[in-house]
């Protein structure tokens, strides 16, 4: 069954206005569906409408309310991206962003290639023919934007930015709508609907002189008119008048940021009458370098217990400074952000400001080794000797949970990794890396994996810290395996590899080691696997950590396996299957169980090689594990060949294929060939 995305964000409530806008999108839609049917599906480039206009004019409410109008004339689905353009941190790379859309379209994550070139021709390919529409906020440049058109008129593309985008109507034929503040009737019926008809009524000249006292921009009339509401006992004049006398306040914020120019005083009259607590709290929030934030983060950023923080920001919503986002989750407009940093750089100290960025720090770093030890139990990996134990830690309570917090916190936690470097916490950067690797591995994002261990890597080379250098290395090596840069691996794991021995690490020599085996099992290079498996089973097995001296000791098994030594591979897996049930991995069971399947099958033991095999197939289907449920069924379906039921060999290996398929493993094309040739003996 197809996916059907549904990114779009909630419609804004209190829209008015944009008749001419709306109906100009309207018609670039329409344009859209004659050039299709007179031209077919790959008649013509994608259809592309940009909004332009100043910060807080509404762009992208705009772009929202009418992606919702028109929703339903897009069956395959609607992708949207805030690319962040003009976030106080780095704008939403095309890499990242195609990594999301593709993975909403239903890629299997190990099908989607590292590269940007790559991904921009994959994407193009899954969106051909299908009508998607497809919002891309807040771009910064042409360049971010390129490589995120697909190449097919049945989709429609609208692009909301501060900037005209000039380039894309020269080589994508784009339809520009710029929009203006807001007409007076409108912006004074905005602050109508908001307000109340009878209050408004009350006061007309006051609801006209207000509109214009936030320049018609909707962004500063939703937060005066909230204001309005939030005081119903004040006349709307006497609020007017302390806008004006806001306005003659700024001199301490006029530091020339012309982005502020018309929507200072409102932002700065909101500010100024928040309750100290809240003030602060906004300050903080300015300061945090993802695009959204939890109630727990927050809360650990502030040094507030969670309850406490849930009622600051309630009242930052309603004071609408800030946007709920998700549940117990908030955002930030970028201009809202970017004034709550300029408050926090006038008011808080440098010292204040990175004390509350190392709190945060130091919550993600705890919750992410609490992530780690659901995600991969037994690995011993997490490393959060850089801060102490936050007051109010994350705690999950299954492998769900773990990962379901890993992928809502994703962006956060590379831009908080970030961050902890630039502000002279480089230990917790590289050590909140390392307990990342785990949701990385599973998950395959492989640009945030290798962006967020060169970050690590950096902060560890500047702190000369062996140790922090070797895991670094040790995780950018395991990324650049699964990315098959086998040379770029093979050199950072024998670096890391001596970084160890240096810091006097043998468990992690000895891992190095294992993941040496696993790259040459990856080149078919068996005799150096056998190896270096040999070597990390000798120095692993010295510090007692069993779980990891099983990975090793499966790598000597495969390289057996690979050498077509099955009897000694019998022995190995049935060693690595006993040691897995003491320790309760229940993962490594069902891999050294279809292992030991496949040695059954080399040694001609069919019976004990189909009992090995389903067993391992259960296992596997319980854990949710894809890759060695195909394992399992691909290799039953060898040996029910070999005994002579050619269907049911057919029917495990049709079912092995569908899974490779979907998961965009190399293993797909052997099977198809196989089921070409049915009776073909396996090799």
């Amino acid at each position: 069954m197809r996916i059907v995305p549904g990114q779009l964000p909630s419609p804004v409530r209190d829209f008015t206005g944009r008749t001419a806008e709306l109906s100009a999108l309207d018609a670039v839609f329409d344009s859209m569906g004659k050039s299709a049917s007179a031209t077919g599906p790959a008649g013509r480039a994608v259809v592309i409408s940009a909004i332009s206009g100043t910060a807080g004019v509404g762009k992208t409410t705009l772009a929202v309310m009418w992606a919702h109008h028109v929703r339903a004339r897009f069956p395959d689905g609607q992708l949207y991206v805030n690319l962040r353009g003009y976030d106080p941190g780095p704008p939403a790379t095309p890499g990242e962003v195609l990594d999301g859309f593709l993975r909403a379209l239903d890629v299997p994550a190990a099908k989607i290639p590292p590269s940007l070139d790559d991904r921009a021709a994959l994407f193009r390919s899954v969106v051909t023919g299908r009508r998607l529409l497809i919002v891309l906020d807040n771009a910064s440049s042409v360049d971010q934007v390129r490589p995120l058109l697909p190449g097919s008129s049945s989709c429609m593309v609208v692009i909301t930015s501060r900037d005209k985008l000039t380039g894309l109507a020269v080589s994508v034929g784009m339809h520009r709508i710029s929009i203006d503040r807001l007409p007076e009737k409108d912006a004074v019926a905005l602050l109508r609907t908001i307000v109340g008809p009878d209050r408004a009524d009350a006061e007309p000249a006051a609801v006209a002189h207000l509109a214009r006292l936030c320049d018609r921009l909707p962004l500063a009339i939703q937060i005066a008119a909230q204001r309005a509401v939030a005081r119903p006992h004040l006349a709307l004049a006497e609020l007017a008048a302390e806008l004006v006398d806001a306005d003659r306040r700024l001199e301490v914020f006029s530091l020339g940021a012309d982005q502020f120019t018309a929507i200072r005083p409102v932002l700065s009259w909101s500010y100024r009458n928040l309750p100290d607590a809240q003030a602060r709290l906004l300050r903080l929030l300015g300061l945090h370098p993802g695009p959204h934030i939890s109630t727990d983060a927050a809360a650990a950023m502030a040094g507030l217990a969670p309850a406490v923080a849930r009622r600051l920001l309630d009242g930052l919503v309603e004071a609408h400074l800030i946007e709920s986002a998700e549940v117990d989750r908030v955002q930030l407009h970028d201009l809202l952000r970017a004034y709550a940093r300029e408050c926090a750089e006038v008011t808080d100290t440098v010292a204040q400001r990175h004390e509350a960025l190392h709190r945060l720090a130091g919550w993600y770093l705890h919750a992410a080794a609490a992530a780690d030890r659901q995600l991969h139990p037994g690995r011993q990996r997490g490393v959060v000797d850089a801060t102490p134990v936050p007051d109010h830690p994350a705690v999950f309570a299954d492998f769900d949970a773990a990962l379901e917090w890993c992928e809502t916190e994703r962006a956060n936690l590379v831009a908080v990794a970030r961050v902890a470097a630039e502000t002279g916490l480089g230990a917790a950067a590289w050590q909140l890396a390392n307990n990342l690797w785990s949701f990385f591995y599973l998950r395959k994002y492989w640009t945030d994996w290798v962006a967020v261990h060169e970050t690590g890597l950096a902060a560890a080379r500047e702190l000369r810290d062996p140790k922090g250098q070797a895991r670094m290395l040790n995780g950018l090596a395991t990324a650049y395996v699964g990315m098959r840069r086998f040379d770029e691996s093979l050199g950072h794991f024998r670096t890391a590899r001596e970084l160890f021995r240096v810091a006097g690490d043998r468990w992690g020599e000895g891992m190095v080691l294992a993941n040496l085996a696993d790259t040459y099992l990856g080149l078919c290079q068996y005799t150096e696997a056998a190896d270096y498996a040999r070597q990390a089973v000798e120095v692993i097995r010295e510090t007692g950590n069993q779980y990891s001296e099983g990975i090793a000791m499966g790598n000597l098994g495969e390289a057996y396996l690979g050498l077509g030594a099955h009897a000694d591979a019998l022995r190995q897996f049935r060693r690595v299957l006993e040691l897995c049930r003491v320790i309760n991995h229940r993962h490594g069971e069902a891999v050294t169980l279809i292992h030991l399947g496949e040695s059954h099958l080399g040694l001609g033991e069919y019976e004990q090689a189909l009992d090995r095999l389903s067993e391992g197939l259960e296992l596997a289907r319980k854990l949710r594990d894809r890759h060695s449920e195909a394992l399992a069924l691909s290799t039953r379906g060898f040996v029910h060949h070999q005994i002579g039921r050619p269907d049911a060999g057919r029917r495990n290996w049709q079912a092995a294929l569908d899974i490779y398929e979907d998961l965009g493993d190399p293993r797909a094309e052997a099977l198809r060939d196989q089921l070409q040739r049915p009776r073909a003996c396996p090799s």
